[in-house]
């Protein structure tokens, strides 16, 4: 016999206080086992916490979206087709200039971490859906 059925056997040999009858309910369980607190002060209003829980997810929402502007604006600030962003601002460079240099050596480092971030962004976005279901 091992440890846990020698304990359990224990608890339904063990003597009950015929002074209070068992409890009918939880409610009353409860009752019994508090000292100072009162069963309705663990009450909780059900469409109250299901407000929260609905406004903890719009909270996480808009934070989600927060992210997947800043992660899109920063691929367009990589590798947008504007004329502010970094490739093509090195694209455009005049030869023999050090963001010639630059070009040559980190276009596809830059390009795979633009592509990467829209990854990212478009994870995120896939997230986003979920929540909304």
């Amino acid at each position: 016999m091992n440890l846990f059925s020698k304990k359990f056997g224990y608890l339904l040999e063990a003597d009950v206080d015929e002074k209070q009858p068992a409890p009918q309910d939880d409610r009353e369980a409860m009752a019994q086992q508090l000292d100072t607190a009162k069963p309705a002060d663990f009450d909780v209003k059900t469409m109250e916490r299901e407000q929260q829980i609905d406004q903890h997810k719009a909270n996480q929402v808009h934070v989600l979206e927060g992210w997947i502007t800043n992660i899109d604006q920063f691929v367009d600030f990589l590798n947008g087709t504007n004329a502010e962003s970094i490739q093509t601002q090195l694209h455009a460079a005049p030869c023999d200039t050090k963001f010639q240099d630059i070009a040559r050596s980190e276009k596809k480092r830059i390009s795979r971490l633009a592509a990467d971030l829209s990854t990212l962004s478009e994870n995120f976005k896939g997230y986003l859906i979920s929540f909304n279901d």
